[in-house]
């Protein structure tokens, strides 16, 4: 899931700076938000990784650790869709078709009026909205909402599996220990 989160932000850091929006204080705090995501993401499963068991020679990541990136992934996508569809903007459904971009009636015009900023002209700022199209707003992009969800079992299966491998003995006796009980 992890290059799929990659492409989401980077998509997402793209449209901003194609809109000429990338410094506005909302926008940074949407692209933060969606840093944090991948960020939290990839280091849970680099340290279910990095704290393996070895079963029958075959390292076995962290199970905890899984089932909380595998829940937090889940628990966060449609969110992170739903940034970048933002960041976007409702051109997003309503850019130009390929045609009118063929068209002697129409070209200059598309070309004209949907250039972006900071050297984004309309071809390639509309190249990168098709690509967020593919992921947010298409078939695909709705298949790879219900994975998100889904793929790995649920969320009931993940926080089940969460909750047995968490070691709540220790943190209870801590914390009766500090309290005095």
């Amino acid at each position: 899931k992890l290059p799929l989160l990659e492409l989401l932000v980077g998509a997402g850091a793209a449209i901003a700076e194609a809109n000429g929006i990338a410094r506005a204080g909302h926008v940074r705090d949407k692209l933060t938000q969606l840093a944090a995501y991948h960020t939290m993401v990839r280091v849970l499963i680099e340290h279910a990784a990095a704290t393996c068991t070895i079963e029958d020679g075959l390292a076995v990541p962290n199970t905890l650790l899984t089932n909380v990136a595998k829940y937090h992934f889940a628990h966060n996508y449609h969110e992170a869709v739903q940034i970048v569809q933002d960041l976007a903007g409702g051109i997003l459904v309503t850019a130009p078709a390929a045609e009118d971009l063929t068209s002697e009636l129409t070209r200059e015009y598309v070309l004209k009026y949907l250039s972006g900023a900071n050297g984004f002209d309309a071809d390639k700022r509309l190249r990168l909205l098709n690509l967020i199209s593919d992921l947010t707003a298409s078939d695909f992009g709705g298949y790879q909402e219900v994975l998100a969800v889904h793929a790995e079992g649920g969320f009931e299966a993940e926080k089940l599996q969460a909750y047995r491998e968490y070691d709540f003995k220790t943190v209870t006796a801590y914390a009766r220990k500090l309290a005095g009980i």
